[in-house]
């Protein structure tokens, strides 16, 4: 072979080689076109008390009622005896919209407590706990006869209506 037909291959070879980088490039830099659709949902806030039940009691203390009153407060009433005496009720709130919410305060009402006859605790909710979408939060809060404190109480500081209410807020 002389070198007139080497070059004449080298020639189509490079033709070839120029014609499929050209297809490839067309092939690879075409156009991408991506469609979807979305859709956006109202946000729903629905946190709420779901229920509030007596489950354990020390000594003669008494449920005589207990009940959700509305979506943010919930009330309960206990009859005690002896110093002592303690009741607990078991409560539920759920958050059963779209937002996660966080616990901006606690109340109880009456806020005299009898006197200081009748001492509450809340356990497992504080104020800045996280409730987010979907999620159940129980906690329990108890009424206790104070052994502490002196003197006696008046019967009605022995049966009293109290109402848990619980402020949440939007999460940020």
């Amino acid at each position: 072979m002389d070198n007139r037909d080497k070059k004449n291959i080298m020639i189509v070879a490079l033709l070839v080689a120029v014609v499929f980088m050209s297809v490839g490039y067309a092939l690879l830099s075409a156009q991408l076109d991506v469609k979807g659709t979305t859709t956006i949902v109202d946000p729903v806030w629905d946190v709420k008390i779901t229920s509030i039940s007596s489950t354990e009691t020390e000594g003669n203390a008494t449920s005589i009622d207990a009940m959700v009153e509305n979506r943010f407060s919930a009330k309960f009433n206990a009859q005690f005896q002896a110093p002592g005496d303690k009741i607990t009720y078991v409560v539920n709130v759920k958050n059963e919209g779209t937002i996660s919410a966080v616990l901006n305060s606690i109340t109880i009402t009456p806020d005299d407590y009898a006197d200081g006859f009748i001492v509450y605790t809340i356990d497992g909710l504080e104020v800045g706990d996280t409730l987010n979408v979907g999620e159940t939060k129980v906690f329990t809060i108890s009424a206790t006869y104070n052994e502490e404190i002196e003197g006696t109480p008046q019967e009605e500081d022995l049966t009293k209506e109290i109402t848990l209410i619980l402020d949440y807020v939007q999460n940020k």
